[in-house]
């Protein structure tokens, strides 16, 4: 008898804690209205503070090479940078949102210049033009203070964002480059091509201005997905750099070489809101 109570107790155990599953499956099974709305309001299930993780991949317009002096021209494609990071949102309604976060940003510089076979001594034997060319990356940190804005287009849930960027590359070295070498009449090897190129911004941080529009997408487990299109505008130029093009017989080129990090990017963010795990709980409390 007390064997069969026992029984009885463990299976009526079992139910209770069964019942809340059922009940979650259930209610994350149901159509999108009024899931929707809790995600992005301050719903007692939703956590007003969330966590996300960023990509950013973004395109940077060319290097600004101003000319001083000399007739050959340095010249620069677009460039670009990829970002990656963690984010912390705090949601003050069910409308507005602020973020901040900590972001490493990876970004690929370039130029080149093409010198005549033609202006190059002892040059009767080349076919091909001289081409100086060089491609590397830089390196620096942001860490945004933005604030969204749902504008509700049309129904559907649209972000403004606007803020701020505030970023150090103090840990890049400086670089000193010299290269595009060619064999004089004596047959020594003569470098035509000599840089200096800096992109700490003399250790200081900077700001860059943020503007976007971003739109969510509620995941069948409740987290978000950020879709953003984010322009950044930086008024610093800080990677800097100095060359000198020296062909022999030719007045030497020299000029200088800018950076200042302005893109226009494409994110990915995805935010945990915890909706699951805390709909769970509130119904197992409920079971008990």
């Amino acid at each position: 008898m007390f064997f069969i109570i026992n029984i009885q107790k463990s299976l009526l155990a079992f139910f209770l804690l069964l019942a809340p599953m059922l009940n979650y499956c259930q209610i994350i099974s149901n159509g999108k209205n009024g899931l929707i709305s809790k995600v992005f309001s301050s719903d007692s299930l939703v956590k007003k503070n969330h966590f996300g993780i960023e990509i950013t991949a973004s395109l940077l317009p060319k290097a600004k090479i101003i000319k001083e002096e000399g007739g050959y021209q340095l010249k620069s494609h677009l460039q670009s940078s990829f970002d990656i990071g963690i984010n912390y949102l705090r949601y003050l309604n069910e409308s507005i949102f602020i973020s901040t976060g900590f972001h490493i940003v990876i970004g690929k510089r370039n130029f080149f210049a093409e010198i005549p076979a033609s202006d190059i001594p002892g040059s009767t034997n080349m076919d091909e033009d001289l081409l100086i060319e060089d491609k590397d990356i830089w390196g620096s940190i942001r860490i945004p203070f933005i604030l969204e804005k749902n504008i509700n287009l049309k129904g559907k849930p649209i972000y403004l964002k606007t803020g701020v960027n505030l970023r150090y590359s103090g840990f890049m070295t400086d670089l000193v480059m010299s290269g595009g070498g060619i064999i004089d009449s004596n047959n020594q090897v003569i470098s035509i091509f000599s840089a200096f190129f800096s992109g700490n911004n003399n250790y200081k941080p900077w700001i860059t201005f943020l503007a976007g529009v971003s739109k969510p997408i509620v995941l069948d487990n409740k987290n978000i997905l950020l879709l953003s299109i984010n322009a950044d505008i930086s008024p610093t130029y800080f990677f800097k750099g100095v060359y000198e093009i020296t062909i022999p017989n030719k007045p030497v080129t020299s000029g200088t070489y800018k950076i200042s990090g302005t893109s226009l990017g494409l994110s990915v963010q995805y935010i945990f809101t915890g909706y699951n795990k805390r709909l769970v709980r509130s119904y197992q409390k409920m079971a008990f």
